[in-house]
């Protein structure tokens, strides 16, 4: 009979460890562990997305941007074909209680002559341009501006409220909400 249980012994050696054995030498990982382990991985890839939708957050918002210093450049530049190409129709436009809606491009008009000759406007700063809200294909900017004389500087500083909307593609200014500050 020794000589069995020496054989049975033998066998068992050379199959390796049972499956029971094997259970034994895992490590345990407690059930909080593995909770841990998923939370973890969860806020990993919630992170990711996250970074993701804002770096698409931050291009959205640079692209809305870019119609409002595309603005000031045409205004700089005295192109009025340039700065009604950076307004979306209708544009409303609100200046202390006047409200003026354009329908089309050629409804905005800016005379910088007269402008020139009236104030001795020379150019335009965006002063502050700060993104306060946003959608998916609408940005809210508050903005303060000022103008410039020549050499002799500053002359008027305004605050406002200009709504950038994205329509077919094309980002564009859809309102301007001006307050003398």
């Amino acid at each position: 009979m020794s000589e069995d249980m020496d054989t049975n012994l033998d066998n068992e050696l050379a199959r390796g460890p049972t499956a029971n054995e094997e259970h034994r030498k895992k490590p345990k990982w407690g059930k909080t562990v593995k909770v841990s382990l998923g939370i973890l991985g969860g806020l990993g890839l919630l992170m990711g997305y996250v970074s993701a939708a804002g770096m698409q957050q931050s291009e959205l918002e640079a692209a809305a941007r870019k119609a409002i210093d595309d603005f000031f450049a045409a205004l700089n530049s005295r192109n009025l074909d340039a700065a009604r190409n950076t307004l979306h129709y209708p544009h409303v436009h609100i200046a202390g209680h006047e409200v003026k809606v354009w329908h089309h491009p050629l409804d905005f008009q800016m005379d910088f002559d007269a402008l020139t000759a009236s104030e001795g406007w020379h150019h335009s700063t965006l002063d502050s341009c700060v993104m306060r809200q946003s959608s998916g294909d609408k940005f809210h900017f508050e903005i303060r501006y000022s103008r410039h004389k020549g050499d002799s500087g500053r002359y008027a500083t305004y605050q406002s409220l200009w709504i950038v909307t994205q329509k077919e593609g094309r980002w564009g200014i859809q309102c301007r909400s001006i307050l003398s500050a």
